[in-house]
């Protein structure tokens, strides 16, 4: 089970609600927990937790497919560059400003893309390659090692220009995300920060009824 975890969380307020919000958090990390299922408890013999990115890492994603499966890959947003941080303290922690391809068996192996210091994504959403079909007409099962077969779609605020992009990345592959994205669209309307996405198959939208 992997998430984003912090020691210490707020004293009962919304998180927005605070002046000062980044000062009311210690930093976040990424964490595996390996559970015991049949014993109802925390496997042993493991790193528990084990640490897989410390580059303040939020709303870890994963294509939609592998949700409760075993997977090899997450891709949160995190801070735009390395730090050293006391993620027991408060006030350490701050807005993202990069993405990542996070390899949750061999953490060495991580990818990072860094956008602009005004520029700030929201959650990765993960799209699947379209396959071809097997001669039955079917289609042909995933094989594990393309697990990583699919395009990462982002929102990045440019706060600087007040604009909104929509950025593709195609993941797949080793290096694949550090060579940057493949499509970069700046939207028709401004779009402010945006926590989370999804991605709903076959669903298209056409933006002239929003400009009416």
């Amino acid at each position: 089970m992997d998430l984003a975890s912090t020691t210490s969380h707020n004293s009962g307020r919304p998180f927005w609600k605070n002046d000062h919000p980044f000062q009311t958090v210690t930093p976040s990390r990424l964490v595996r927990y390996v559970l015991d299922v049949p014993n109802r408890s925390l496997a042993v013999g493991t790193p528990n937790p084990k640490v897989l990115s410390t580059r303040l890492p939020e709303f870890p994603s994963l294509p939609r497919k592998r949700s409760t499966r075993r997977h090899r890959y997450v891709y949160p947003a995190v801070a735009r560059r390395k730090v050293t941080v006391d993620y027991e303290k408060k006030g350490h922690a701050g807005p993202v400003g990069g993405i990542a391809k996070i390899d949750v068996e061999f953490p060495e192996n991580n990818e990072y893309y860094s956008f602009e210091t005004y520029e700030f994504p929201g959650e990765c959403v993960l799209c699947p390659k379209v396959r071809g079909e097997n001669g039955n007409g079917e289609e042909e099962e995933e094989e594990e090692e393309k697990e990583d077969a699919c395009y990462l779609l982002v929102n990045v605020v440019n706060g600087r220009d007040m604009t909104t992009d929509m950025l593709i990345f195609d993941v797949e592959g080793k290096g694949a995300l550090e060579k940057g994205p493949v499509v970069r669209w700046t939207l028709p309307v401004f779009v402010p920060h945006l926590l989370h996405g999804s991605f709903a198959e076959g669903v298209t939208f056409d933006f002239e009824p929003f400009r009416r």
